[in-house]
């Protein structure tokens, strides 16, 4: 197959800052590089790049004009690296990607944007958050040059184009991608009613890994919760002795009633979860938080929860509650917080 990245771009482009596009051999596309003319240019690459075994680095740049006569909403300079993806490669960086993500280990994977690998598969350099490695750049410089830059990209969650010193005996201002691979972001909805359920739907078609929770069987079933990846019939507080929360995971306490939801907040606060939510009204959060702070609850850490959950959409329904909910589980994934004038809303009572 033929991989096509964005490694780099300025100005107003029409695709995410972690695109990617899969080109087959058999003739498949999975993936979007942006849309529009653009993608069709990138397509064509790929066939070539498929072809002659080469890889390729587009780039691309398309003006405001340009933008609107061929479809784009928006113009901007991209480049784009298209790479050819052999399974008889010498050494399975993808595969390595894949592993660490299923460990729940960040990594990254270095690639010098080259025409082609040679036998020994020098320019790429696969490098795990645990400090392991894997491949080479060409040269032991290059890769410890790299290898600094790996806390950096590792935090930014983006990709980055580093320009390594001549010092590396790679050539003059040779530049190299250097691509963050995270643990998929994983969602415990607590509490399988409506509002819950339609968090728990939402939130798996944007990419969260979900497990909801629930200690009535009825309530956490696959066959009421089918978009869940996985559903646990649990007590509220003996199943976090069980769930492998990390700082890729999400909690949302969303149960029947204060008591579960309160029993929920104390466990959460105590694991190092990225993002904690609670629906409910401000006075329930005021009345919850000092019980569990009277139990010895760490207040910086219930000042951090989320509470009342989600932006204030004028959401009414589950469902439009889950889009305000899941907006601010994709504000905190990507890191881009935003100012709003009137943040918080109510929601559940």
């Amino acid at each position: 197959m033929a991989l096509a990245s964005l490694v780099w771009s300025t100005g107003s482009i029409p695709m995410s800052e972690r695109a990617k596009m899969i080109v087959a051999e058999q003739g498949d596309v999975v993936g979007t590089i942006g849309g529009g003319c653009l993608e069709a240019e990138v397509l064509s690459v790929g066939r070539m790049a498929l072809a002659t075994g080469e890889n390729q680095l587009l780039r691309y740049t398309m003006t405001e004009k340009q933008a609107g006569e061929s479809g784009l909403n928006c113009g901007g300079s991209v480049r784009i690296y298209t790479e050819v993806i052999d399974p008889d490669e010498p050494d399975d960086f993808y595969g390595r990607v894949l592993a660490a993500r299923q460990a729940r280990r960040g990594c990254a994977l270095a690639t010098l944007p080259k025409q082609r690998f040679d036998s020994t598969g020098a320019g790429r350099l696969w490098l795990g958050a645990d400090g392991s490695t894997g491949g080479s750049l060409g040269t032991p410089a290059a890769d410890r040059e790299v290898a600094e830059r790996l806390p950096e990209v590792i935090a930014r969650a983006r990709g980055l184009v580093w320009t390594l010193a001549p010092s590396t005996k790679l050539g003059e201002a040779v530049e190299v991608f250097i691509e963050p691979f995270l643990p998929e972001p994983v969602l415990y909805v607590f509490g399988g009613g409506h509002v819950g359920g339609q968090i728990c739907a939402l939130a798996k078609n944007v990419g969260f890994r979900v497990v909801l929770i629930d200690d009535r069987p009825a309530f956490a079933s696959p066959e009421r919760h089918p978009q869940a990846d996985e559903c646990l019939v649990a007590g509220m507080a003996e199943v976090f002795a069980d769930l492998p929360i990390d700082d890729q995971s999400y909690i949302v306490a969303a149960t029947r009633g204060h008591q579960h939801d309160e029993i929920v907040v104390e466990a959460a606060i105590k694991t190092p979860a990225r993002y904690i939510g609670m629906l409910g009204s401000e006075r329930k959060k005021l009345i919850l938080w000092r019980r569990i702070a009277e139990r010895g609850g760490n207040p910086q850490r219930l000042d951090a929860v989320f509470a009342p959950i989600g932006f204030n959409i004028g959401a009414d329904t589950p469902a439009e509650i889950a889009v305000s909910v899941v907006a601010e589980l994709i504000e905190q994934w990507r890191g881009t917080p935003k100012v709003w004038k009137t943040k918080r809303k109510t929601h559940g009572g």
